[in-house]
């Protein structure tokens, strides 16, 4: 089989990189972005030369800076759907991209909304495209929401604890690049694939074994979350640069209640402290 090559945007981000780590290990990969060699940024005009002679584009990118929903629309939505179609004229074969399990019907957060969009736009006019949900991501060095949680887990003597007994999956990010690999080929899948250990965990313990992997023993303070939205929708409007936006709280409080699981032979491994540190391989790796 000839060997491949992608596109990738968001290859400078926690989960592009990952990705791109995995991918060139048996591929060609054509980084995407604003100080890339082929230029790429969100909601502004595309070189659709840059896309030409790529067989697979993985869009990982996604603009954080966009506040309200018209903006998230403009930039992130209107943004990739632009993406998607120059890549369909430049014959791209196949298009991977990287939603949320944020993303399903109800959602609350304006992130959630955004993926959902993008996903129903690509799905009525883009066969090529395969969806992929992963669920927290995470590693030895995570980025992201997870990011942000050990960032607090270090430097804080009572962890706060938001929200009730709300369910999130976790997935590991190199699982999550065997996937995309092993979505480039074969039979596009005619749903979303969901990318995370199909094994439900609160947010007490995803905290309790993150701070177990770090040799902590944590105190936990409960905070209600509309205390803490308050509080970041505050520092959003002040522009102050923390890794958690009032927006991350509403996707932590609103998830998917009913996630379907199925279509991946790539297996994800369970989250514990042996795989937050990094030392525990893929099952059947």
């Amino acid at each position: 089989m000839p060997e491949l090559t992608y596109g990738l945007t968001g290859a400078s981000g926690f989960v592009g990189s990952r990705i791109a780590n995995e991918l060139r290990k048996e591929a060609a990969v054509r980084e995407l972005g604003r100080h890339s060699q082929y230029r790429f940024a969100l909601g502004k005009p595309l070189d659709r030369a840059v896309l030409q002679g790529v067989d697979v584009l993985v869009h990982c990118a996604w603009d954080f800076t966009p506040k309200s929903w018209a903006e998230v629309k403009r930039v992130d939505v209107e943004g990739s759907l632009a993406l998607f179609d120059a890549a369909r004229d430049a014959g791209v074969g196949r298009i991977i991209y990287i939603s949320s399990m944020s993303a399903f019907e109800d959602t609350k957060s304006n992130y959630g909304r955004a993926k959902l969009a993008i996903e129903k736009q690509a799905s009525k006019h883009h066969p090529e495209v395969v969806i992929v949900r992963p669920g927290l991501v995470y590693d030895r060095q995570s980025g992201g929401i997870v990011g942000a949680m050990r960032s607090v887990m270090g430097k804080l003597p009572l962890v706060p604890l938001i929200g009730g007994g709300q369910k999130f999956y976790m997935c590991h990010a190199e699982d999550l690049a065997k996937a995309v690999r092993e979505l480039s080929t074969g039979p596009v899948p005619n749903h979303p694939v969901m990318a995370a250990e199909p094994v439900p965990r609160t947010f007490k313990q995803i905290l309790t074994t993150m701070a177990a992997a770090a040799g902590r023993k944590p105190a936990f303070l409960p905070v209600p979350h509309q205390v803490a939205y308050a509080g970041l929708r505050a520092a959003d409007a002040l522009r102050v640069p923390l890794k958690l936006r009032s927006d991350s709280i509403i996707g932590l409080i609103n998830n998917d209640p009913d996630p379907q699981f199925g279509g991946l032979q790539t297996p994800f491994r369970e989250f514990n402290r042996e795989a937050v540190r990094g030392g525990h391989p893929s099952p059947g790796a």
